[in-house]
């Protein structure tokens, strides 16, 4: 995770936004958007929160070269030269405030010995004192505070370690965030209201909000293809099934090493036309994905690939689970067709083109199995969560928030240069096409730590190379006008803990079709196993919570 800025924030959110497909989707066969908990689970979303989520207020201190289309981030072909003080008091009172964050990345030097932290608690007019938490770690250790009801004042929680029965707890620990933000109360900090209405629906538990949210991605991965390899190669990104089988029997060439493609098997499943972890039948039932035809489809199309020798051989024997080695076999030019989440891109690149100028990827459009009219089904964009101690006097809860505030200023402010970059000519320079660039120092001592505590919406940036910034723009352009809300969307939903180990189970029985251990026949007998297991239990169970929260 470690780009040309050190650690690059949006490239983070893209390889979260991976990690949370990965893991709530179990391979795309049920929902578990946060760890199963509670014995009777809850949903909250849609119409129940109108009167609790804060109002949309955009704000732009610099005009992008590229706006967004619809709703589509807006890029910015070089960084502004100039800088916006946004935030012109400030937030702190002048004390210390204790806050413990995810890290995911070595720890920096502390309080007294970062020039970072001196900088930015002097533009804050209050000393954070943070504790940073291994990500691997973090889930275990916030649960024993919560227990014990001892947290420090600021906690920042990924959405993606959810602890066991938080939902139940969450009002006891910290402290109700609605009536400071909703609706036009946030106007009072601006920089929060330029904050997407979708991005809060994470931070809302048992009909209130509890949270901050640090905005992610929409769209958590998409297939990328080595477009200089296709141009070798003189082959283009397909618009069918058909035309995708094609394009790999014409690229696959093991004498030459070369391979189309790893994992695309949740790639295969929007192609077929899947719509989430949940959605209705023509009937009006709900039925788990791995119950639609879109899905089955999916595992022998994947399984067709994989039989006509197609597939990286690393990724058939299951030795690219878990790692990053499809990485490096997409790099080296061995499979030219790969999945991963959206913040790879620019990252890749980073790494590639020093020493190979001539290295492009780029993302693949959306393509429909039959040749029609393609669709995502989008995730709730909220990466992490921003909390704040219930036992805290309403005037520093209101300092809190000022602090998130100063946290979410957009590209072209000062604050948001501080919080990314630190101070220039300490810890970063502007190289030649005006980007700031880390120096040592700055990456011995920034990482997300301020910045987690709340975001902007998410931006395309990278100077060094426009071609990424207007090729991503215009895929997310595309991407955007075919985006689809699942039934689940937005909703927070707790399952029972006795389904926790079904998603992985019917994940790796699905692999196994894949890679040819069972007969292709087993795909069409996944939903009746899955039903026999306690699947139709789980569908009692989420239809009954869809229509708790009016769907």
């Amino acid at each position: 995770m470690l780009g040309e800025k050190g650690l690059d924030r949006r490239g983070f959110l893209g390889l979260v936004g991976a990690g949370v497909l990965a893991t709530a989707t179990g391979g795309a066969v049920t929902a578990c958007g946060a760890p199963p908990a509670q014995q009777t689970g809850t949903a909250l979303g849609g119409a129940e929160l109108a009167g609790v989520l804060p109002t949309h207020v955009p704000v732009e201190f610099a005009k992008p070269d590229l706006p967004g289309v619809g709703g589509s981030p807006a890029a910015y072909l070089e960084y502004p030269a100039q800088l916006v003080e946004a935030i012109k008091d400030k937030p702190g009172s002048g004390g210390q405030v204790t806050a413990m964050t995810p890290s995911f990345w070595p720890v920096p030097p502390g309080l007294g010995q970062n020039a970072y932290y001196g900088a930015v608690n002097a533009k804050l007019g209050a000393t954070i004192k943070f504790e940073q938490v291994s990500g691997n770690d973090f889930q275990q250790k916030l649960s024993a505070m919560m227990a014990a009801r001892q947290v420090p004042e600021i906690v920042v929680m990924p959405s993606f370690t959810i602890p066991a029965r938080f939902t139940e707890g969450v009002g006891t620990v910290f402290t109700d965030l609605t009536d400071f933000l909703k609706g036009d109360e946030v106007r009072k900090y601006p920089m929060l209201a330029n904050i997407p209405t979708d991005d809060w629906l994470g931070c809302a538990f048992n009909k209130r909000l509890y949270g901050v949210p640090f905005p992610g991605s929409l769209y958590p991965e998409t297939i990328y293809y080595r477009a200089d390899l296709f141009k070798q190669l003189g082959v283009a990104p397909p618009k069918s099934a058909a035309e995708f089988e094609q394009l790999c029997k014409k690229i696959t060439d093991p004498a030459a090493n070369r391979w189309a493609l790893g994992d695309v098997f949740r790639a295969m499943v929007r192609m077929f036309g899947g719509q989430g972890d949940w959605s209705r039948d023509s009937s009006g039932k709900v039925v788990n994905q791995l119950e639609t035809q879109a899905y089955t489809e999916a595992v022998k199309f994947t399984r067709s690939l994989c039989a006509a020798g197609y597939a990286h051989p690393d990724y058939v024997s299951g030795g690219l689970s878990g790692t990053s080695k499809h990485k490096d076999l997409f790099a080296n030019g061995q499979m030219l067709i790969m999945q991963d989440g959206v913040g790879a891109w620019k990252e890749m690149l980073a790494a590639q083109r020093p020493s190979d100028p001539g290295f492009d990827m780029a993302a693949m459009p959306l393509f429909h199995h039959d040749g029609g009219k393609p669709s995502y089904p989008v995730s709730t964009p909220t990466s992490m969560i921003t909390m704040f101690r219930r036992d805290l006097p309403k005037d520093r809860v209101e300092e809190l928030l000022r602090i998130a505030d100063f946290a979410a200023s957009p590209i072209g402010t000062q604050e948001y240069h501080l919080v990314n970059y630190g101070t220039e000519g300490t810890h970063s320079t502007r190289d030649a096409q005006g980007e700031p660039q880390l120096n040592d120092l700055g990456r011995r001592e920034i990482t997300l730590t301020y910045g987690f505590f709340a975001g902007p919406p998410p931006i395309i940036s990278n100077p060094a190379y426009p071609d990424f910034v207007k090729a991503q723009h215009a895929w997310y352009a595309d991407t955007h006008s075919h985006r689809t809300k699942p039934l689940e969307f937005g909703l927070k939903v707790d399952e029972p803990a006795e389904f926790s180990k079904l998603a992985k189970e019917f994940q790796d029985k699905t692999m196994d079709v894949i890679f040819g251990r069972t007969p292709v026949a087993e795909a069409g007998k996944l939903a009746e196993e899955w039903r026999r297991k306690g699947g139709d239990q789980l569908r009692e169970f989420h239809t009954k919570v869809l229509a708790d929260a009016g769907r």
